[in-house]
């Protein structure tokens, strides 16, 4: 009995995750996860209380990653000038890692998040990253600027990344390309 039970937990998680992926959060509804799964609504909430539970069930595990590497990141072990080649090999990792074991929760909060806690976490880790690199560029007058827009664009390019690739060594590949990019455009731009 408890397989069954543990199955269709398992059945509801996959077709809501699809779900908010196409739909978002707030465009998803319990009755359209219950339908789905051709149950009733009120045998989801056996499994469920609300949406919110279900939603944050396929997402905490990424805040929790991204959380570890944003506390890493504002250590200065990811400070640029730290030296090129290491700085890449470690934001390398730590973000392959993260991609790799909660893709699915990452486009889920990067992309689909609206109405939830989440809803912010893309537009203050863009913030963040651009607040550590401005003071480290030259062009003192633009450095926000420069400095915002080469975090959207390296966020942008990661979650390009995690919709497309599908492959742990094309995800690298990617990856490693996308933050060679990342931090040339930095140095070129260092005072």
């Amino acid at each position: 009995m408890q397989v069954l039970k543990d199955e269709l937990r398992h059945k509801i998680l996959l077709e809501a995750e699809h779900l908010f992926l196409q739909r978002g959060y707030d465009r998803t509804s319990l009755q359209m996860i219950a339908d789905k799964v051709n149950i009733s609504k009120s045998n989801l909430y056996h499994y469920f209380k609300n949406k919110e539970e279900l939603f944050y069930e396929l997402t905490d595990g990424a805040a929790d990653g991204l959380k570890k590497l944003i506390l890493r990141f504002k250590d200065k072990r990811f400070d640029p000038r730290t030296g090129q080649r290491e700085y890449q090999v470690l934001l390398t990792e730590e973000v392959l890692s993260l991609l790799l074991a909660e893709k699915y929760g990452l486009l889920l909060i990067m992309e689909q998040s609206h109405g939830t806690r989440y809803e912010d976490l893309r537009t203050s880790l863009i913030d963040m990253l651009a607040a550590k690199t401005a003071p480290l560029l030259a062009d003192e007058d633009n450095s926000l600027l420069l400095a915002q827009i080469m975090a959207s664009n390296l966020i942008d390019g990661t979650v390009q990344i995690l919709k497309n690739r599908v492959r742990p060594r094309e995800v690298r590949t990617n990856l490693n390309r996308l933050v060679e990019y990342h931090t040339n455009g930095i140095n070129a731009l260092l005072k």
